[in-house]
């Protein structure tokens, strides 16, 4: 049976070098690629009579440390999207629920605390800063809404939203804050579709199950680790080597898909199968697809053209979806654009210095040539690399 293979987290600081290193390992390119939450599209919802909803704001740390309540502009965008449905908010402080660390702790924290309430509301945030480029800094605001009825019925959300701060002093209060709108239309959502059917003064079913709902799973494939459907490309693969190519490739993928469907997968996310370096690097392996030569075409290795529209399609006739993931930031060693157009990279040399914001933007990441992005030239043939593979379907 194929094995998942997860992401690594990402970190601030000398971890975030390394972060930053990652994410200048890979740009993501979302085919048609679009995630819904699992709340029903209803229409708005709003109380003929006003009613209280007791609200609880948790900002967990990153690491260690103490929780802290959400920035004020977080609660003003929250309270007016909830007077919109007539509900009245009642702030519970965090020193009501701040001694639990899980959220069915601290919903029942939350309802002792204000046991008359119509409606329940825990706002859970968790900010972490991402990479800095091009002068802006970019965060993570992880957020979790977690909002109940007086009779027990529970709704959630959990969602990422990425945010774009302009200065280095601005940090998670900020992000938060930029985040607010967006927070604020989902968690309308979330009480479109909780508020529907409500009854007033109905008793409390604190243990009342939730219906279950289809996962939307995103399953991410390390094409060469994955399946060898097709022995005729294996080429040099050894699979008693840990860094050389193991055969695995896109014919393989194809044989997995009902079992992906039947995991529960709607989303699949490929590793780059694009022509790339496959030699290895100073004793590293180039089985990962990340070394590109050239984003225009199929890494003999994996298969061909006809092979990944092959499988984009039989995904699309499972109704599931396909992504592609592109290397913009920089081509594998001696790729031949090196020779054709030397003076599309900036060769400044490789980072020594993680916390240099001019560096992580312009210098080597671990030796790898790093295209010169700001240049038009370049970006013509980035955006072009990218647009092929959108015409190819």
């Amino acid at each position: 049976m194929p094995r998942p293979i997860s992401p690594s987290p990402r970190t601030r600081g000398q971890g975030q070098g390394e972060g930053s290193a990652g994410w200048k390992v890979a740009a993501v390119l979302l085919l048609g690629l679009i995630l819904t939450g699992c709340m029903p599209r209803v229409p708005k919802q709003a109380l003929e009579r006003r009613a209280t909803i007791a609200v609880a704001y948790v900002v967990d740390p990153e690491h260690l440390g103490e929780p802290e309540t959400a920035p004020d502009s977080l609660k003003t965008a929250l309270r007016q999207e909830l007077d919109t449905h007539n509900l009245e908010v009642v702030e519970v402080p965090l020193e009501a629920i701040k001694g639990e660390r899980l959220t069915e702790g601290r919903m029942l924290a939350l309802r002792s605390a204000k046991p008359d309430a119509a409606f329940y509301l825990l706002v859970q945030l968790r900010v972490q800063f991402f990479s800095q480029l091009d002068g802006r800094y970019r965060w993570e605001v992880g957020t979790s809404l977690t909002a109940a009825r007086a009779d027990g019925r529970v709704a959630t959300d959990a969602f990422e939203a990425p945010v774009v701060l302009m200065y280095d002093h601005e940090q998670g209060p900020e992000a938060i804050t930029a985040a607010a709108f967006d927070t604020a239309n989902r968690l309308g959502t979330l009480m479109d579709g909780l508020m529907v059917g409500y009854s007033p003064g109905a008793a409390p079913k604190p243990h009342a199950a939730r219906a279950p709902s289809k996962p939307n799973a995103v399953y991410f494939v390390m094409v060469d680790r994955f399946a060898d459907g097709d022995r005729s490309n294996d080429g040099d693969s050894d699979e008693r080597d840990p860094s050389a190519f193991h055969g695995g490739d896109l014919k393989g993928v194809l044989q997995h898909l009902d079992w992906l469907e039947r995991l529960g997968v709607d989303t699949l996310w490929l590793s780059p199968v694009f022509t790339m370096r496959t030699a290895k690097w100073f004793g590293h392996g180039a089985f990962h697809g990340y070394w590109t030569w050239d984003l225009r075409s199929v890494e003999p290795r994996f298969g061909d053209l006809a092979t990944l529209k092959l499988l984009s399609s039989e995904l699309h006739r499972r109704g599931m979806k396909l992504v592609l993931d592109l290397v913009l930031n920089h081509v594998g060693p001696d790729a031949p654009l090196l020779a054709t157009h030397p003076e599309w990279f900036h060769k400044k040399g490789g980072v020594t210095d993680w916390n240099d914001p001019e560096q992580l933007v312009t210098h080597d990441v671990h030796g790898l040539p790093d295209l010169a992005q700001e240049k038009p030239e370049v970006r013509a043939y980035l955006l072009d690399g990218a647009r092929r593979w959108l015409r190819a379907g």
